[in-house]
């Protein structure tokens, strides 16, 4: 792996998915991807296999989004990620860039902050939330144009990440446009739960502010 990558602790580096994305503007190939060997495949979905620590196979099949997908549809899904392995307090992205990707913690966690605007990282902001293995984030980055990060993502520890990026949804919609419109209708619904769980988190505030208007 390429260690120029790496960015210092909170440092001033690119974050991972505004590099990846000027990588592609350019032309550039982009690095990392996952290219599962069609026999060592075979071989993680087979009951025989016992090695399930780097078997992708068993990761996605226990992962939310995917678990509804046939071995095959899987199979084909991983041509189309990148693993990307990040140290601890490297950036994935910031609040205020493009997105661009999606990504699942195959390793590892990631922490979410909100109101960070500031580049070099030394104030990363209010942590919102920790997401930890098998969890996923950034589906906006696929299925909004235009999308603004609402959020920065730091890796929490040493963590290992399969990312989906915007030219690869495509080509899997151009190729396997079945499988392509079975993952964005699943990533669609991963958006509407988190909608759903953001307007009940809104309503509850509201009955809890007027609950204390009422005692005032």
């Amino acid at each position: 792996m390429d260690k120029t990558r790496r960015s210092e602790k909170f440092g001033v580096k690119m974050s991972y998915e505004k590099d990846m994305m000027e990588k592609i503007q350019r032309g550039e190939i982009i690095p990392d991807r996952l290219d599962v060997p069609l026999l060592k495949y075979l071989w993680d979905v087979s009951p025989l296999s016992f090695g399930k620590k780097d078997n992708f196979h068993a990761f996605f099949k226990k992962t939310t989004v995917l678990n509804s997908f046939t071995d095959n549809e899987i199979r084909i899904f991983t041509k189309f990620l990148h693993k990307r392995e990040f140290m601890a307090n490297e950036v994935i992205f910031r609040q205020g860039d493009s997105g661009y990707g999606f990504y699942f913690i195959f390793e590892g966690a990631v922490n979410i902050y909100a109101n960070h605007l500031n580049n070099n990282m030394l104030e990363p902001g209010e942590l919102v939330i920790r997401l930890d293995r098998r969890q996923y984030f950034g589906e906006m980055g696929l299925l909004e144009e235009f999308n603004r990060r609402s959020a920065t993502v730091i890796a929490n520890e040493n963590t290992v990440l399969l990312g989906i990026f915007k030219p690869d949804l495509d080509k899997m919609l151009e190729f396997y446009p079945v499988l392509g419109a079975k993952f964005l209708r699943e990533t669609a619904l991963i958006m509407a739960n988190r909608m759903g769980q953001l307007t009940r988190e809104i309503m509850s505030l509201k009955k809890k502010i007027k609950e204390l208007e009422q005692r005032v």
